[in-house]
């Protein structure tokens, strides 16, 4: 509720300086989890600030591939634009599901990917949650314990922003 009120009183603000000065301004809500607010439209440039998934920002001004930002707090730099979203991510819990897998997905802005649909491995080879349970020797058994193996690994943070860097794709791009 707090953080609601918050955002309203943003928009509100933004309303009423917008409209009296002549510019408009956008509220976006910070969507990804390694947003950094850097000083100058780069990725490469000095960080000013890590920011959380659901922090509200105002857009000044968009250059690019990069949205001129101002936080709550009032610092002011440059976000990349894949990091942020025109909409608030829900909060946890909030589409009253249980898998907390399913709420990460279903609070980014942009996606309706429900909890039941994350496991496209299962749904893909057409294997329900019973049929796993009659599957329970054989190779159907290695095969399994092979997939859910894989499934379970996770990338770093650090590595998938080491891949873009690499790469130049995102807000490494040129």
């Amino acid at each position: 509720m707090r953080v609601h009120l918050m955002t309203t009183v943003i928009l509100l603000f933004n309303l009423v300086i917008g409209t009296a000065t002549g510019l408009s301004f956008q509220q976006m809500w910070v969507s990804s989890f390694d947003a950094k607010l850097k000083a100058d439209k780069t990725a490469s440039s000095e960080t000013l600030a890590v920011l959380k998934v659901g922090d509200a920002l105002t857009v000044q001004s968009e250059e690019g591939r990069w949205y001129r930002v101002t936080t709550t707090d009032r610092k002011k730099g440059w976000i990349y634009r894949g990091k942020v979203s025109s909409e608030p991510p829900r909060a946890a819990g909030e589409n009253g599901d249980g898998d907390s897998v399913g709420k990460l997905l279903t609070g980014l802005t942009g996606t309706r990917i429900g909890s039941g649909e994350v496991d496209t491995s299962r749904s893909m080879r057409m294997l329900s949650v019973e049929d796993k349970k009659k599957k329970a020797s054989g190779p159907e058994q290695e095969y399994e314990a092979a997939l859910e193996s894989v499934l379970s690994r996770r990338i770093p943070y650090a590595r998938v922003d080491q891949f873009l860097q690499n790469g130049k794709i995102g807000e490494y791009a040129p």
